[in-house]
């Protein structure tokens, strides 16, 4: 190995370290072909599992492209990067939700098998262990079929063993006896909105934010207060000081502080402790969604901000559907304080969710195949954001802005002001490319020029097609922003 003696680096990431300075000095450029791993582990006297991790190393941070049968070879310079989308610090008053015929339009089109991207924020299927659970799942029907005749209101107790165990890598301490699991992560929100609050309160929510959750508020009846959120940080901390300065003025503020739908931004950590020490102050109930807080980039998960709360004021919820099974439903929700109502309005609204697929799952993550499989589908969804912001920056005209997350799903496009994300959605949905209008995650008119992407497929030539054609959508659009297309909902 010529890397120094001394190096206390592993091995590979030695090996690595050469060929990326080999690659910096202009020896290897780019589109060049590595040499093969059986030649990398000869010419370095290290083994092929050692040849094969430095490849995968440099794989990982996008350095070089692995090619089916072929070998790795030097990636090509990647594009200037865009600037972040910009932050709308306007805040409006607390108004009644009215869902807007866009997003009723939306809703009828993200079932399109056709399109690609896909309209769903999820990880493709074949970066699902479907295989996996199949078998999991034939087993413990086998030997339990008399889940299929029965179920427990409780749910799963070696599902809420495993959740509660898992809990403890985002810093909270939780009883498996005080989860209560939920058909997914948007019954858990309902149900913890339920619980705090009545028709007629007002709830702060993110802005923008998951046009789902703006849904629930208006089936409620309940009042949304928009927050002016960074595209970086999230939520404005000081905006929802400003707003809930009156006493009793918010009962409740919904967030997702880790990789929310559909900004992807991180709250930092010292942001976290204050926001709870707000919501102490102020009296109003955090109910926190960390449903993507696995799909982090990072070397750690970022913490949940239940983390910061001794007393159990702020209500946890997540789910499993955006990591591993988006088909089987199942979400939970730990209200801390407000189990007891909690646990009865589950009781009320869907009494109980399916027995078998929860001991699938906790069988699942109890074998370790939850981590492993969580380890490639990070490393993977890592590698597809890069690839889609390059071709965003490649493809998109002048005057974009994007936003490039630590973690989760999305890309959050700032499109020159001027151009109305109804109608790029328009014209993309009838070419089969799936993107959400801006307008879709907000009540106002703020985002009318945002639109989101979602990087959950891998790439592919046909992707890169897609990503193409919609930036001479926007371009054809900020060459003509009257041109919008017939038919198109009002806005």
């Amino acid at each position: 190995m010529d890397a120094a003696h001394d190096d206390p680096a592993p091995l590979y990431r030695r090996l690595a370290g050469l060929l990326e300075r080999a690659m910096a000095s202009g020896a290897l450029q780019p589109g060049d072909r590595l040499p093969s791993v059986r030649r990398l582990a000869q010419q370095h006297d290290v083994s092929l599992n050692t040849a094969l991790q430095a490849c995968r190393w440099l794989e990982n941070r996008a350095l070089v492209q692995a090619r089916p049968r072929s070998g790795y070879f030097v990636a090509p310079t990647p594009p200037a990067p865009l600037p972040e989308p910009r932050l709308d610090p306007c805040m409006e008053q607390a108004s009644f939700v009215s869902v807007d015929a866009v997003l009723q339009e939306f809703m009828r089109v993200v079932e399109d098998p056709e399109a690609l991207p896909s309209f769903h924020a999820a990880p493709a299927r074949t970066l699902l262990p479907e295989a996996k659970l199949q078998h999991l799942l034939a087993g413990i029907n086998r030997r339990h079929p008399e889940y299929a005749s029965g179920y427990r209101m409780e749910g799963s107790a070696a599902l809420r063993r495993e959740i509660a165990r898992r809990a403890i890598s985002s810093g909270v301490q939780l009883r498996p006896e005080e989860i209560v699991v939920t058909n997914g992560g948007m019954e858990a929100v309902y149900l913890a909105l339920r619980a705090v609050a009545n028709a007629g309160d007002t709830v702060a929510l993110e802005s923008p934010t998951y046009f789902h959750l703006l849904q629930v508020i208006e089936s409620l009846g309940m009042r949304a207060l928009e927050i002016p959120s960074h595209p970086r940080d999230g939520l404005s901390i000081e905006a929802l000081d400003f707003a809930t300065r009156e006493p009793g003025a918010v009962r409740a503020c919904v967030l997702l502080p880790n990789f929310p739908n559909p900004l992807g931004s991180l709250m930092p950590v010292a942001h976290k402790r204050r926001l709870v020490g707000l919501a102490a102050e102020r009296g109003f109930t955090l109910i926190e969604s960390d449903i993507y807080g696995e799909l982090h980039f990072g070397e750690q998960r970022p913490p949940a901000l239940r983390s910061f709360d001794p007393d159990g004021d702020v209500i946890l919820c997540s789910a499993f559907t955006k990591t591993v099974a988006p088909g089987y439903r199942l979400g939970w929700v730990a209200p801390g304080r407000h189990f007891l109502k909690t646990q009865g309005l589950k009781w009320r609204t869907s009494v109980a969710c399916p027995m078998l697929q929860q001991e699938v799952l906790a069988q699942f993550i109890r074998d370790g195949g939850y981590d492993h499989h969580l380890r490639r589908l990070r490393a993977a969804l890592r590698t597809q954001m890069r690839q889609m912001a390059e071709a965003v920056a490649r493809h998109f005209p002048a005057g974009c802005r994007l936003s490039v997350p630590q973690g989760g799903l999305m890309l959050w496009i700032e499109l020159p002001r001027g151009i109305d994300s109804r109608a790029v959605f328009e014209r993309a949905r009838r070419e089969h490319i799936g993107v959400a209008p801006g307008a879709a995650f907000s009540c106002s008119r703020r985002f009318d020029h945002f639109i989101r992407l979602q990087y959950g497929d891998p790439w592919s030539p046909r992707l890169e097609a897609a990503i193409r054609r919609l930036g001479a959508i926007v371009a054809e659009l900020a060459a003509d922003p009257a041109g919008v297309d017939a038919g198109l909902p009002p806005a």
